[in-house]
């Protein structure tokens, strides 16, 4: 994993604490910083990244590069538009000024790999997401959007049959990146900087000593399997790809489609809770308290593709290992529409 000695994060910390002092004599000049600068003074200030292994690091720079641009209607890669992506930019700001501290910009293995989702999108010419929605006329209003196979898709559009899945079953190593997460524990991670500089390599919480030795403490949440379905609020053009999908089903009353989901489960499991929304993206170096619903939220690294989720969560103990459940909710057809390459 690469971890951080004390001596790298000395000299890591002695550059933060002067590029710190640069901004704060600036500061009192005439004028104020403009906002890069004080998202950089924020970093500076408290460089949650500073002792974090070269890996973390290079990994979070993905994820704010997955989140920052876009695939277009035109088949173009775009920005996404600064009012949607202000957390990221910070971040990525942030993420500049700790590349700094470690001698300068991001690798360019660090480029090449946060690059290479976008390339894939025209590894066979025009995107298929951009074919998939030509000369689709998106409905006005609140929609829900499931990309996957034809083979499955069509089924569920025509008379209802799906899959509704085990959270556990998205931990499948055999999964893409863009499906594959586990989904019953969040980890978080706690900066240990200040502390490892003064020597220390553990800390005492509440009466447990928790070891953390040359890197940041690592603080899991894991919490018991659930049933999961998920689907995104727009259409977005990298899905297809992103899933390997050829085809989609545009559901234009979300309200219907997820109050017939839940029904039909609950027919057959009665004595479990339904939850339903908009998932809550969280980072993992800052979001402490961000969500109360572990079900409902994802690591930020997923933000852009604004999930939609219905969960069914036991309200006890479950003894079995849950399984994948069959339901069927009957034809979509006059409440959706289906496309397919």
């Amino acid at each position: 994993m690469g971890k951080v000695t004390i001596d790298q994060l000395r000299e890591r910390f002695r550059v933060v604490d002067e590029r710190r002092r640069h901004f704060e004599r600036k500061s009192e000049l005439p004028g104020r910083l403009v906002r890069h600068e004080m998202w950089r003074h924020t970093y500076l200030a408290h460089p949650y990244l500073v002792g974090s292994p070269d890996d973390r690091v290079a990994e979070r720079f993905c994820n704010i590069f997955m989140n920052a641009m876009e695939l277009s209607p035109a088949g173009q890669i775009t920005p996404v538009p600064v009012s949607t992506t202000d957390e990221f930019i910070e971040v990525f700001t942030h993420l500049l000024e700790e590349y700094g501290s470690r001698g300068g910009l991001p690798p360019e293995d660090v480029i090449a790999k946060a690059r290479a989702p976008f390339l894939q999108y025209f590894a066979g010419g025009t995107p298929i997401g951009v074919r998939l929605f030509e000369n689709y006329v998106q409905p006005i209003g609140p929609i829900l959007v499931k990309y996957g196979k034809r083979q499955f898709l069509e089924p569920m559009f025509r008379s209802g049959d799906l899959r509704f899945a085990n959270a556990a079953l998205y931990n499948d190593s055999t999964f893409l990146n863009a499906v594959r997460d586990d989904e019953t524990s969040r980890t978080f991670f706690v900066p240990t900087y200040k502390e490892r500089l003064a020597g220390n390599t553990h800390c005492v919480f509440e009466g447990h000593r928790i070891e953390f030795g040359d890197d940041d403490i690592v603080v899991p949440l894991v919490f018991d399997d659930y049933y999961l379905f998920s689907l995104c609020e727009h259409i977005h053009y990298r899905m297809p790809t992103d899933f390997e999908a050829d085809s989609a089903i545009v559901i234009r009353d979300p309200i219907r489609f997820k109050q017939l989901l839940i029904s039909t489960f609950l027919a057959r499991c009665p004595d479990w809770q339904p939850l339903e929304g908009k998932v809550t993206y969280y980072d993992p170096y800052r979001d402490y308290s961000k969500f109360k619903v572990p079900e409902m939220a994802k690591h930020f690294g997923y933000a852009y593709q604004r999930e939609v989720r219905v969960v069914l969560k036991p309200r006890g103990k479950v003894s079995v290992t849950l399984e994948p459940v069959y339901l069927s909710i009957g034809s979509m057809e006059d409440y959706a529409d289906f496309l397919y390459i």
